[in-house]
């Protein structure tokens, strides 16, 4: 197993060298009209007015019903206190039955939280999904307007060494800061 993993990475290295060697020896690899550019999109995403914006409303929901949560702990802690007083008073059916109760209550909170983790995860999913229609129009946009062949995303794209010129990304957060105060 092993063996085969170590081969399949020298096979992607070796494909991947070929195929770098013969797009450098491509015609258009000489062409001095061709413009490579590359972008950090989760910077653009994290640093522009709308990444911070769409994060604070995210996190403005998140404290609300944090709220909500940790009143409920409260709740059930006290139930609790409550019932280790009064146990030596309360007779095996009471106990039993307020202990049922703390159950209960436990598995609603826990219920709440899930529901609350996975509404939270998918709102902030639709916002930046959001968001990158919008980084995606810019960098179309600027792209056109200023004649690059390519432009790749810096994480995504396996970009391993990019010159400082071809780093557009502060262009690009410029652009999406100016687009968003239009709006």
């Amino acid at each position: 197993m092993v063996g085969s993993h170590r081969a399949g990475r020298w096979g992607w290295l070796l494909c991947t060298a070929i195929v770098g060697i013969l797009v450098a020896s491509g015609s258009w690899a000489a062409d001095p009209a061709v413009k490579i550019g590359f972008v950090d999109l989760q910077a653009v995403i994290t640093q522009s007015k709308e990444g911070l914006a769409a994060r604070g409303k995210v996190a403005a929901e998140a404290a609300e019903k944090q709220k909500e949560i940790s009143a409920k702990e409260a709740e059930i802690k006290q139930m609790d206190a409550e019932l280790q007083k009064q146990s030596p008073i309360l007779s095996d059916a009471a106990k039993k039955d307020r202990e049922e109760e703390i159950r209960r209550k436990l598995r609603d909170l826990k219920r709440l939280t899930e529901d609350f983790n996975r509404d939270l995860a998918k709102r902030e999913s639709e916002l930046v999904n959001d968001l990158l229609r919008d980084v995606t129009a810019v960098v179309r946009d600027y792209g056109k307007e200023k004649g690059f062949t390519l432009i790749v995303e810096k994480g995504q794209g396996g970009v391993i060494y990019g010159s400082e010129p071809a780093d557009l990304t502060k262009e690009i957060l410029e652009r999406l800061n100016t687009r968003s105060s239009k709006k």
